[in-house]
């Protein structure tokens, strides 16, 4: 019996070039002062900064003067939720800003920088679920859903893009001494932000160390040609120019200064 041809009808033929992009979509966790910011800000401008942090003086500054020439656009948003009523009308505002402003930038920029994710994602699910956080996992679809195709967006540009988060407390189920069952700190710390997001980045880094001369970067997920180098590495001093170079060695170093 004559074997079917097969059809490939509606498919794209793959090329090295289709799936080898010059840029890093990342996502940097650590405790304050683990040199997050500064190593995004490193990346080659025009870069876009997203802040709900306001913890840009003493930073952005320092990379300009090391750079007089970088273009640095900052954007801050304020948010102070509280459990008024009309707090959610006015998340649901300062995201569908945020959203707006994240999608006007995208063509412009050659780095964009979120710091803190974890601050709007925040913002995102208050705007979902209003100030009773009524956030049973059956009610998070479309709000993960809404996140994720920001995250996709970057993906389908040339875009570098790293996402900031911070780190909190982890919690668990405690035995009181008593017999009673409670909840309390385990003592580890853990990435705060939204959930998916390790699995959608292309580069998982986590910074460790404070000062100039005393951090470093361990790698985890890591996607590029170097990868194979880098995953599962701990690197100390490294730049953003040098990490770029080391993930794409057949890059030029200008394409990231």
């Amino acid at each position: 019996m004559p074997t079917k041809p097969v059809s490939f009808a509606g498919f794209t033929k793959a090329t090295v070039d289709d799936y080898t992009k010059h840029r890093i979509i990342g996502l940097s966790v650590g405790e304050p002062g683990s040199r997050k910011t500064s190593f995004w800000l490193e990346a080659p401008g025009p870069i876009a900064v997203f802040s709900m942090d306001q913890g840009l003086e003493g930073v952005v500054d320092r990379e300009l003067r090391n750079n007089p020439k970088k273009e640095i656009h900052v954007k801050e948003y304020e948010w102070f939720p509280t459990r008024d009523e009309d707090m959610q009308d006015a998340a649901i505002e300062l995201r569908d800003s945020f959203i707006a402003d994240f999608e006007a930038v995208l063509p412009h920029a050659r780095t964009i920088l979120w710091d803190k994710e974890n601050d709007f994602w925040a913002l995102f699910r208050y705007a979902e679920f209003g100030p009773e956080g009524n956030d049973a996992p059956r009610n998070y679809p479309a709000l993960n859903q809404r996140y994720r195709r920001l995250v996709n967006l970057a993906k389908a540009s040339d875009v570098n893009i790293g996402f900031i988060d911070g780190m909190k407390d982890e919690w668990g189920a405690k035995t009181k001494s008593n017999g009673a069952q409670g909840v309390a700190s385990t003592g580890n710390r853990i990435r705060n932000g939204f959930g998916e997001l390790p699995g959608l980045v292309h580069t998982v880094l986590t910074h460790t160390g404070v000062g100039e001369n005393d951090w470093s970067i361990e790698v985890g997920k890591v996607r590029g040609p170097g990868m194979m180098t880098l995953a599962g590495n701990n690197i100390g001093n490294v730049t953003f120019t040098e990490f770029a170079s080391m993930l794409f060695p057949e890059s030029d170093e200008s394409e990231w200064l």
